[in-house]
């Protein structure tokens, strides 16, 4: 590589990013340290990748065998690609949990790269992708939740790959290229987590858009469907024969479990448990996300609102899920940091830029540190 090119490298906004998403990493691995933790689902996945490979599952993860066999059901049930993805990663890298936490640094860097791309083409301007995107990879739900032994990462990045795409087919409809693959990223994300399917409730939207009778667009939504739903379908089939366990026994448990439930007050559904959430969610960037709005609002775009309004209903499914926790509702980040960016840009000072983005980003290493005695949740939560 010659010189100049070399110079022109290091100024892209990919390498600006890319380094900044190293550091973050590096500074969630060794300062943070909450990722690493095997708490949460993660045992349960371990136990879920076991029984794949024909070896007995480690009971004393559950409280009874009962609940063993329906835990190894849901996980084998939900996320097929993940767990087989990190069991081949693992024997690269020495374990089952190794390589679940390598497929997870792969998605990692690669579902920030698709947000900006995503940014990009919303607001068709570098500084407002390059700050969303600071917004989006510095937000602690993503490395918290993310790189670490679970498998809601894949999930989120085939759902921002998928409304990418859809919203890549907006701009350019006489591509089907983009359609199509908006259609399978849904229908293989789906088999990484619940979440890649989400995609798709973009690419509907925007497909309603176009200009066509309402029967047609009927048919449109109607081959949607029919063509996401080819895979998960038939693997959802195949569950059903080997273990007679559907999703409805997965959504059907967590309502009964979670809904009323005095057991599990901390995730029972609730406006003051939702604004909480979201709270902690966005926590320091709220102020900027209102801003953006109003940035939105003063700098209207007809063709940038449809967007949005495209992506909102996706970002907001998490609305559906009995259970109430920032990690499901992580979803709604994208668009949040979207806008977010969009409103910064609008200041002039870059120096307050920066500082405002400083600001959030060591609020976010702040909110749940397992490094220090305390973190902004255990502290506010006393």
């Amino acid at each position: 590589m010659s010189l100049e090119k070399f110079k022109k490298a290091i100024k892209s906004p990919f390498f600006i990013i890319f380094l900044l998403s190293l550091v973050s990493l590096l500074v969630a691995f060794f300062f943070v340290r909450y990722p690493l933790q095997l708490n949460g689902d993660a045992p349960s996945y371990f136990d879920a990748m076991k029984f794949m490979q024909g070896q007995p599952a480690n009971q004393l993860t559950y409280d009874t065998q009962e609940n063993a066999e329906f835990f190894l059901k849901v996980r084998i049930l939900t996320t097929p690609l993940m767990l087989l993805s990190s069991i081949l990663a693992g024997k690269l890298f020495g374990g089952e949990y190794q390589g679940m936490l390598a497929v997870n640094i792969v998605f990692y860097f690669l579902i920030i790269l698709v947000f900006y791309r995503l940014a990009w083409i919303v607001y068709q301007d570098k500084r407002v992708a390059f700050i969303g995107t600071v917004f989006f990879l510095a937000n602690y739900g993503l490395y918290n939740y993310g790189t670490t032994y679970r498998t809601d990462l894949g999930g989120w990045f085939f759902f921002l790959l998928a409304s990418w795409l859809a919203v890549s087919y907006f701009y350019r409809p006489e591509n089907k290229k983009f359609y199509f693959l908006s259609i399978l990223a849904s229908s293989v994300g789906v088999l990484f987590k619940e979440y890649g399917a989400l995609g798709l409730i973009s690419l509907i939207i925007i497909v309603l858009y176009q200009s066509a009778g309402s029967w047609q667009k009927v048919k449109a939504v109607i081959k949607i469907a029919a063509l996401f739903l080819i895979i998960p379908v038939v693997y959802h089939l195949f569950i059903y024969w080997q273990f007679n366990f559907s999703y409805l026994d997965w959504y059907g448990y967590n309502f009964k479990e979670i809904i009323n439930n005095p057991a599990t007050p901390a995730i029972n559904w609730s406006i003051f448990l939702l604004i909480k959430v979201l709270g902690w969610l966005f926590s320091v960037g709220w102020p900027i996300f209102v801003f953006g709005l109003y940035q939105e609002y003063k700098n209207f775009n007809y063709q940038r609102f449809k967007i949005l309004l495209a992506i909102l209903p996706a970002s907001l499914a998490f609305l559906a899920w009995p259970a109430l926790t920032q990690r499901i509702a992580f979803i709604f980040v994208p668009l949040l940091a979207l806008i977010s960016g969009y409103g910064l840009s609008k200041i002039k000072n870059r120096y307050l830029i920066g500082l405002i983005l400083m600001i959030y980003i060591l609020i976010n290493y702040l909110i749940r540190n397992q490094f220090l005695p305390w973190d902004l949740l255990r502290l506010v939560n006393i």
